[in-house]
């Protein structure tokens, strides 16, 4: 399925009404999760392993990013984000919340990496890392398959939105409070192993938050 065909199709859901008294099968949130992940993995390789102009590189640092130490034991959170970002598609079974979820995803991911694929950023990273521990050897890793070009806005902290919201919309207080904490702790994690700039994290917030205002209007409001 196309990255529009996920904006079009609970649109169209939303106004026949079919599917909508009716509840997802995991297998088939399951099938939509792998063909979500190869359309997002494909996007990144290709934005991310570019040549990009050193003199085109934004610099969003400030002073205030100057005072967050490195400590890279915050990159056990950090990549929890991989596993926090998929935990809706295990849960949400209600149809609506699991496309505005999806139309959110699709949006915000898109989104993001045509403003890192336009506006390439600058960032300055722990490039010698310690690698005996865990911590040092994930980032390690990361930053030789990741290049410092995409991190205005933060997709961490962007998708990390939708996460939060669908979980409190599904009835689930405690799980609902439990990704917010989680989508914080993400956030701050960001800075602390010094993969994004504050500026990114907000941007990341707000952009996340605009997207899934518009598609809750579009897909939940009847």
């Amino acid at each position: 399925m196309s990255s529009s065909g996920l904006l079009i199709f609970p649109r169209t859901i939303k106004q026949t009404g079919v599917l909508l008294d009716e509840t997802l099968s995991l297998t088939y949130r399951l099938g939509i999760l792998a063909l979500t992940l190869v359309g997002w993995l494909t996007i990144f390789f290709v934005v991310n392993r570019r040549q990009v102009d050193i003199n085109r590189r934004i610099d969003m640092g400030t002073d205030l990013d100057k005072r967050f130490p490195f400590i890279p034991q915050f990159a056990i959170i950090y990549f929890s984000t991989y596993f926090f970002v998929v935990q809706p598609f295990f849960v949400l079974s209600d149809p609506q919340l699991f496309y505005w979820m999806l139309a959110s995803f699709a949006t915000i991911s898109l989104g993001s990496s045509l403003i890192h694929a336009i506006l390439p950023s600058k960032i300055e990273r722990v490039e010698n890392l310690s690698t005996n521990n865990l911590s040092g050897k994930m980032l390690h890793l990361f930053q030789k398959t990741s290049r410092p070009y995409g991190n205005f806005p933060s997709m961490h902290v962007g998708l990390s939105v939708p996460v939060v919201a669908v979980n409190y919309m599904s009835g689930n207080a405690a799980m609902g409070f439990i990704t917010l904490i989680w989508g914080v702790l993400i956030a701050v994690s960001t800075l602390y192993t010094k993969q994004h700039y504050l500026l990114d994290v907000l941007a990341g917030l707000l952009s996340g938050a605009i997207v899934l205002l518009i598609a809750y209007f579009l897909i939940m409001v009847p």
